[in-house]
């Protein structure tokens, strides 16, 4: 059944590909894959996920190289851990979501830092390589 659906799928997906209707693909990525190249098409997201534990004082915040050809799409979203739901102090998971716009290649970076704290280097720093076709 899985398997059939998986290839109903895909046959869709090529037919809609082929006729112009394709639905803007969404990459996710974590700090673990930092430094990995990304490759999106022109109206594709791009889904970051970051720890994070608010409770500390620290914020990502970030960056974008060249000009404006990621836009953030809403707020970040933050999940909770399974279990750890409402409990103060616990570790949570930020999702940025940015939309493509405009051909390219610049790099975006994210930095762990308390904000009131000038001068002090983030703790945490991570960067990705996009590319941007059509």
């Amino acid at each position: 059944m899985i398997l059939g659906m998986k290839l109903f799928l895909r046959g869709a997906l090529v037919v809609l590909a082929l006729s112009g209707w394709a639905a803007a693909a969404s990459l996710d990525v974590t700090e673990k894959e930092a430094g990995r190249d990304l490759v999106l098409d022109k109206g594709d997201y791009l889904v970051i996920h970051l720890p994070a534990n608010p409770s500390t004082g620290y914020d990502w915040s970030y960056s974008v190289s060249k000009g404006e050809k990621l836009r953030q799409e809403g707020k970040v979203v933050r999940e909770g851990r399974a279990g750890a739901k409402g409990t103060v102090g616990a570790p949570i998971t930020e999702l940025w979501k940015f939309k493509a716009l405009r051909s390219g290649s610049f790099t975006v970076t994210f930095s762990c830092m308390r904000p009131w704290e000038k001068g002090v280097p983030p703790v945490r720093k991570v960067s990705w390589d996009v590319t941007i076709r059509r």
